[in-house]
């Protein structure tokens, strides 16, 4: 992810928000995963193509737009479902 930009949009920087005054711990989990962004299989960032999904945390998925051209993630939606799993 060395060199590579990620932008919130709207309805994301809101669920980030609420995340951070309900659960911290789970905040931190997934502003870490969105910063080292992986497949688990090792494919470059640029080669994931332009739409992707991905699990945040058990909780916590997203759609991403990846730009491997201007190195860029947009995060166009961030689900997250409080308690599932508790």
């Amino acid at each position: 992810m060395n060199g590579w930009q990620i932008w919130l949009q709207d309805q994301p920087a809101h669920t980030m928000a609420a995340m951070s005054k309900t659960d911290g711990d789970l905040f931190a989990l997934v502003t870490a995963a969105l910063v080292l962004l992986d497949d688990g299989a090792g494919t470059p960032l640029d080669a994931w193509g332009d739409l992707r999904s991905v699990v945040l945390a058990p909780t916590v998925t997203a759609e991403l737009f990846v730009n491997g051209d201007e190195r860029t993630v947009d995060v166009l939606r961030l689900v997250w479902v409080p308690g599932l799993g508790d």
